[in-house]
């Protein structure tokens, strides 16, 4: 028996349970010469998540650098180990540690690519293919725990499956679910391209069908009107329709399938038949459902999934009250809203994964999705309806006061909405916002949309669409913490105050959009405006990249944005100088310059140009932004747009307060990502 091996029945035989579950120590092991000594064994052996499990111990007691050997271990383990038992024990203990593996830097995600990539080939390897899935798997949590960047292994995920045929069976399996959680959480990334090909293999196609199924539901539940979202529900349906006749024993679609009809059936001629159908089929799944989900293993991360029991239970209560009082002539008006929500919670149940993170405050922290939900999906047409016809029947409602005053606000509503199909078209925004209106109008509010021509109503509506529709609109938990870090700088400033602040927030907004734009847009989908961001095009042709091309893009982004109104560019005789764009709200103005970088696009280099874009808010507002185009991004990619969007101080002798300047860098001239080559290790 080796050394380490005796050390570590001795430590077992005296290890208390808690110590068992976190594992050794490097003193339990001998030392850090000893464990250097036996690098090899524990790389290659059975005990690699020992191995792991005592670097982080001492990670955490004695830094990074009395580290740095035993970090060389542990990714010669990930690199080398071809123990499947071996290499999923290290990598569920790795993804439980995110500072071990944050600490093991770009190297990490590059070993456990490459376990996949092999994986791919691994032909008759067993060993081999379910190594390479359980580096995927681990990925996807570091990934969902911001500790390694998505984008490569999304690309890696997207290579690996583009022919599932080549791929061994055992690996081919697993994908799809992988695939599912990541296309809920980035799903603009194109991996439903990948789901579809997974449709073509007998041993894939059941869980790839599923997923694209939720894909397509959370497409649907992103609506804002009820007509297009039953238009994909009804698409979704279909979709778990065919899975469940492949399948008749696949329950989860047996759930959505149900609780979509029930929707669906809810504004149908056959109402009570097709709900009360739906109730029964939905309830006798659930029961069989519930019994499977207890008693089947589920990784870790996946564990939160099973609150969507928890969701479908109500879901069945919610049905059983909907078919016992919905009849023809007796609409169950309060159905709706309630079997959509707890459609909604299956369905962010479902896809919410636990994730550890570095926080002292709480270990374990759940990535969820949830799709964005107008205010107008909870006004959807066939709620509407019911409503109507429980205020003109229902006698408590119909004698209450403010019941007659909600009917006789819904029938003018009614009336004024067939009298014009051009006021049909604008009441788009009057669904969305009229919540605000009530908010602060309280009991006035019904006699005010009685009495109030449209027109002002129209002009109120302008009003009210601030910045907050687009914060509203957007899910990004990122994107929301990137923004409170600038707002948070921003507000320090006296000048943060009303007229001044929303408008520059909305700028601000507009312009962050700008640059996630020009981080996301395809190499053949931008057109001519936006050649500066591309190296060649597919002739390999040197492409142009000037200043006018990147002001001239920034520019159409303004103009068909809600600041086309108040957007000028090349405005002259500003501050002894000419600004590349210059917003005015009324007497405050804001001016963007546009620069290009060819040499050093660094935070301390691209500071040079902050004092020309805070010279001409000398008679206004301290906030101006500074776009820059970086052409200087090397074989290695462009910094992620989170690390390329700061705030400089500008402060001449003599000011009591500093200009702040928000400088936001755009890659250009980028290389096919393709091409890219990761930085050499530090």
């Amino acid at each position: 028996m080796h050394v380490i091996d005796e050390r570590l029945v001795w430590w077992a035989a005296r290890a208390s349970r808690p110590q068992l579950r976190a594992g050794p120590t490097v003193e339990d092991l001998g030392g850090l010469g000893a464990v250097l000594a036996a690098a090899d064994h524990l790389a290659q052996g059975p005990f690699l998540h020992h191995l792991v499990q005592a670097t982080a111990h001492h990670l955490a007691a004695f830094g990074a650098e009395a580290c740095t050997s035993l970090y060389d271990v542990v990714l010669h383990g990930l690199r080398t180990n071809n123990s499947h038992a071996a290499f999923a024990s290290a990598t569920d203990v790795l993804a439980g540690h995110p500072a071990l593996a944050r600490e093991l830097g770009t190297p990490l995600p590059r070993a456990l690519l490459g376990r996949l990539q092999q994986a791919t080939e691994a032909g008759e390897d067993l060993a081999a293919a379910l190594i390479g899935v359980e580096a995927a798997d681990c990925l996807v949590q570091l990934t969902l725990a911001g500790v390694t960047k998505a984008a490569r292994l999304l690309g890696a995920m997207d290579e690996a499956t583009e022919d599932p045929a080549v791929l061994p069976e055992a690996m081919a399996t697993r994908l799809p679910r992988l695939l599912g959680v990541l296309d809920a959480h980035h799903p603009v990334a194109g991996l439903r391209d990948a789901l579809e090909r997974c449709l073509m293999l007998d041993h894939t196609c059941r869980d790839a069908a599923f997923e694209l199924a939720l894909g397509d539901l959370r497409q649907a539940l992103e609506q804002d009107q009820y007509a297009p979202m039953a238009e994909h529900l009804r698409r979704t349906q279909e979709r778990l329709a065919e899975l469940i006749t492949l399948d008749p024993d696949r329950l989860d679609a047996q759930l959505y399938h149900a609780a979509i009809e029930a929707v669906l059936g809810l504004s149908a001629p056959d109402a009570p038949t097709r709900v009360r159908r739906a109730a029964s089929t939905l309830r006798d799944a659930l029961h069989r459902y519930r019994d499977y989900r207890y008693r089947t293993h589920t990784p870790a991360w996946a564990r939160p999934r099973q609150n969507d029991v928890i969701a479908w239970s109500e879901l069945t209560v919610v049905l059983d009250g909907a078919a016992a009082h919905l009849a023809h002539d007796d609409p169950w008006y309060e159905g709706g809203h309630g079997i959509l929500a707890a459609l909604l919670r299956a369905y962010t149940a479902y896809n919410t994964v636990a994730v550890l993170t570095d926080t002292a405050s709480a270990a374990a922290v759940e990535t969820l999705v949830a799709p964005v939900i107008e205010d107008a999906f909870l006004q959807s047409e066939h709620r509407q309806r019911f409503l109507q016809h429980a205020l003109a029947h229902d006698e408590e409602l119909r004698d209450d006061p403010a019941a007659r005053q909600l009917h006789a606000a819904l029938l003018h509503r009614t009336k004024t909405s067939s009298d014009s199909t051009v006021q049909q078209a604008g009441d788009q925004g009057k669904a969305r916002r009229w919540h605000r209106l009530a908010h602060h109008l309280k009991d006035n509010f019904t006699a005010f949309v009685d009495q109030t021509p449209e027109h002002v109503l129209d002009r109120l509506e302008l009003v009210l669409r601030t910045h907050d529709d687009v914060l509203a609109a957007i899910s990004d938990p990122k994107y929301g913490s990137l923004k409170a870090r600038l707002l948070r700088q921003l507000e320090d400033s006296s000048d943060w105050r009303p007229g001044i602040a929303d408008e520059f927030t909305a700028l601000l907004d507009t312009t962050i959009r700008f640059a996630y734009l020009c981080y996301d847009i395809g190499r053949k989908m931008g057109g001519s405006y936006t050649e500066y961001l591309r190296l060649r095009d597919k002739d390999g042709k040197k492409q142009k990249v000037d200043e006018a091309l990147f002001h001239q893009h920034y520019r159409e982004v303004l103009a068909f944005s809600s600041l086309f109104g108040v957007v000028n560019s090349e405005v002259i005789d500003k501050g002894g100088g000419r600004t590349d764009i210059l917003v005015s709200f009324g007497a405050v103005h804001f001016n963007v310059e546009c620069k290009i970088e060819e040499d050093d696009a660094s935070e301390s280099a691209l500071r040079q140009y902050v004092a020309q874009a805070a010279e001409y808010q000398n008679t206004n507002a301290g906030y101006a932004i500074l776009l820059a185009l970086d052409k200087t991004i090397g074989a290695e990619g462009a910094a992620n747009v989170f690390s390329s969007i700061w705030i400089e101080p500008v402060q001449r002798p003599g000011e009591s307060e500093a200009c702040l300047v928000v400088i936001i860098r755009v890659p250009g001239g980028r290389e096919n990502p393709n091409q890219l080559r990761p930085a050499p290790a530090p």
